[in-house]
């Protein structure tokens, strides 16, 4: 008998606006080319949580279809397999390895993938956790589920035994931190990113400390947090922030940076706190030639309002929008994170875990901290 035949997958569904409900689902049959991985942790993105307050269109405007299980920073162990399984570097994988699957999955046939564009561009990708329903079989297709059902045309990777499996939900968020490397790539004599540069990040929950550690090792100056967080800031400092604003407030911010850079303004300003007002922010916050890396906000919450001559033009202002992941980041990134892992306090990233069932608690904590859900049942 197959494993997990004549059973139920327990998994927790967003069905509406802020009704998240515990359902069961059958565990499916296993088409050819596909997989099934047996769950063990998924992280709760800032995405998920703007799903869960009821922005539904992200990338492009899709819908995201409900009812929908979500969860797309996941790690677990392969269960089964039918047919042949190969990672991104086109190793063979086997029942039992223990994997991050990267949540897109492109078609190869559109436009954007028929012009080597980055995977997330794909005009009609399949997206774990967010835009592929709960609503036809197989059904689990997101992480916060026992198991997780994988289509021919994932990416997977193999992630290392000896590491905690909790740091598995570390990767894709760190996988966006590619726009790092573009600036660096893109930078000339006067423009960022260059070795030295100061560096502010605007929201350092994790997303923005995967951002920090990076800039980081790449040779940044001075780094400054800024957050309204206490905790988020001095856990920053930990991870290597010169500095630590502790507001969300603009004129406070400014006159910090002011402070701080003695007049001039900052290099390069990551935004990633979620919050779109902050994108004004961070173009208030550069020097003339800056950049403005906009990460966090990725989803249709709310309009601001900005003035394109000052705040760009005028500022000679350098704007770099990142839509995704990248899926050539992934090894890198568990690369890093298996170097630095006796060196950085990793662990601290996650404060808390909660079960499946406990998803309500976990959803109300999640404002302040990364957290991840444990799937397997105890």
């Amino acid at each position: 008998m197959r494993r997990g035949a004549n059973r139920n997958v327990r998994a927790v569904t967003l069905e509406a606006k802020g009704v998240l409900t515990l359902k069961d689902y059958p565990y499916p049959e296993l088409k050819k080319g596909c997989a099934i991985i047996k769950m063990e942790y998924s992280g709760i993105c800032g995405t998920d949580k703007h799903s869960f307050n009821g922005f539904f269109e992200q990338k492009g405007g899709r819908p995201i279809p409900l009812p929908v299980i979500q969860g797309h920073e996941n790690v677990g162990i392969i269960e089964e397999i039918n047919g042949e399984l190969l990672d991104h570097d086109g190793n063979k994988l086997k029942v039992g390895d223990r994997v991050v699957p990267a949540p897109n999955i492109s078609c190869g046939k559109c436009f954007a993938c028929r012009n080597n564009r980055p995977y997330y561009f794909c005009e009609c990708k399949l997206d774990y956790g967010n835009n592929i329903g709960a609503g036809e079989p197989p059904f689990i297709f997101g992480g916060w589920s026992e198991y997780l059902y994988i289509l021919p045309g994932s990416h997977l990777f193999k992630f290392p035994d000896h590491i905690d499996p909790r740091f598995g939900v570390f990767i894709e968020p760190m996988s966006v931190t590619a726009c790092l490397d573009k600036a660096r790539q893109w930078s000339s004599e006067w423009e960022p990113f260059r070795s030295g540069d100061t560096i502010a990040i605007l929201g350092t929950g994790p997303i923005g400390l995967f951002h920090l550690i990076k800039a980081n090792l790449m040779g940044a100056g001075k780094l400054i947090s800024i957050d309204p967080s206490t905790y988020r800031t001095s856990l920053a400092k930990e991870f290597g922030a010169t500095y630590v604003i502790n507001s969300d407030q603009r004129d406070e911010i400014v006159d910090n940076i002011k402070n701080i850079t003695d007049n001039v303004g900052v290099d390069l300003v990551i935004d990633c706190s979620g919050d779109a007002k902050c994108f004004g922010i961070a173009l208030d916050l550069i020097r003339e030639g800056g950049m403005v890396i906009e990460v966090g906000v990725f989803s249709n919450s709310y309009e601001i309002n900005l003035n394109p001559h000052k705040q760009i033009l005028e500022n000679s202002a350098r704007i770099m929008g990142v839509g995704g992941d990248e899926i050539s980041q992934y090894y890198p990134s568990i690369t890093l994170l298996e170097k630095t892992i006796d060196q950085l306090p990793w662990d601290k990233i996650i404060t808390h875990e909660y079960k499946i069932e406990n998803v309500h608690e976990a959803m109300e904590a999640v404002s302040y901290t990364h957290l991840t859900l444990p799937t397997k049942r105890i």
